[in-house]
């Protein structure tokens, strides 16, 4: 845009000087001067209105990729948004979004580009089961452990998370309650199954907000902490399974090494 102002004024400023110029020449009497100056006037008035319009599309262009591009601002922070619902905190670069300084085909399909991976972004972070349940500390990890209750050696099925009585429990994923209800050592339990097979387990909950069959979204309070069911204090039991295969919740609390816990 620009260059194109530049061109207009240039234009605008050869068209006064050769007005200027035909109004000496009048009072001279050279009237074949003046005929070729009126011809180049008409030329710069022709030119003159084609770059009004070239400078009015180039400010509608503007506003046009400036619109797309406020778009994408607001999907952004939608999805930060959602990451942080869902206990995700991403440390991101300073300065915004890197805008290449080049033709305006090249910004469009870099806006277009965008927008469309932040809305496959946004939806794969609601389906996924990443983030953290309940924000408490790691007292219990995945894998094989020594029992509190008898000291020998057994395979814990997913993590414990340090709670206070009654703290907000947080579905991580998008899905639908599979189960709601008491079940053994579990207590209090709520499973939840998502999309791409993958299933949560939320145990020893005080109290469950959910129904079985309810379809809950990602940050959604789906229960309170207890310490029902095999429990020695009040913690979130938390697991991931894919296909009934199970998973280390660990590695889907984290994006990156940013994320605080």
């Amino acid at each position: 845009m620009g260059r194109n102002f530049t061109r207009l004024y240039l234009t605008v400023l050869s068209l006064i000087s050769i007005v200027s110029l035909i109004i000496a020449l009048k009072s001279s009497g050279n009237k074949e001067e003046i005929e070729r100056l009126k011809k180049e006037v008409n030329f710069l008035r022709e030119e003159l209105t084609k770059k009004e319009e070239q400078l009015k599309k180039a400010v509608e262009e503007k506003e046009k990729l400036a619109k797309k591009l406020k778009s994408i601002e607001e999907k952004i922070k939608k999805a930060n948004k959602t990451l942080r619902r869902k206990g995700i905190k991403i440390k991101l670069p300073k300065g915004g979004l890197f805008i290449p300084a080049d033709r305006k085909e090249n910004l469009e399909f870099y806006a277009t580009t965008l927008e469309n991976s932040m809305e496959k972004l946004l939806k794969i972070m609601a389906e996924i089961p990443v983030g953290v349940p309940l924000y408490g500390r790691l007292t219990s990890r995945f894998g094989y452990r020594k029992d509190p209750f008898n000291g020998k050696l057994a395979f814990h099925a997913g993590i414990d998370l340090k709670a206070q009585p009654r703290q907000p429990v947080f579905a991580t994923a998008n899905g639908i309650v599979k189960f709601a209800g008491w079940s053994g050592g579990y207590g209090k339990l709520v499973i939840i199954k998502h999309k791409y097979g993958y299933e949560t387990y939320y145990g020893h909950l005080f109290k469950i907000r959910v129904k079985k069959g309810q379809r809950v979204k990602a940050g959604t309070v789906i229960g309170y902490a207890g310490s029902t069911g095999r429990s020695t204090g009040v913690h979130l039991h938390y697991e991931i399974r894919r296909y009934g295969r199970l998973l280390n919740p660990l590695k889907y609390l984290y994006l990156n090494r940013y994320n605080a816990f």
